[in-house]
């Protein structure tokens, strides 16, 4: 069961990112045109400003805080989906 679980959350926490990555990238222009800042710009000219200034050791921090906030994410979605199928396990009307 818990491999199962933690295959579910898996997939919905990477599908998490994926969406808000394509919503950055759909709603740019809008952004722009209305000269308003976009997340995601700002995401890309602070790891090339982090880069530039402290080369790999900057990288390879941006890539640990993704990753921890990946693992954030997991873990609060593994909870969630852990929670439902115990609950369906002791629902009286679940077949």
């Amino acid at each position: 069961m818990m491999k199962h679980v933690a295959k579910v959350t898996t997939q919905i926490t990477n599908q998490w990112f994926v969406i808000t990555i394509l919503v950055n990238i759909i709603f740019l222009p809008i952004e722009l045109l209305l000269h308003r800042r976009n997340n995601l710009v700002d995401l890309i000219q602070a790891t090339g400003q982090v880069i530039q200034d402290y080369g790999l050791a900057g990288l390879g921090l941006m890539v640990l805080l993704l990753a921890a906030g990946w693992l954030i994410l997991f873990l609060i979605i593994f909870f969630f989906v852990w929670l439902n199928q115990a609950l369906a396990k002791r629902d009286y009307f679940h077949k």
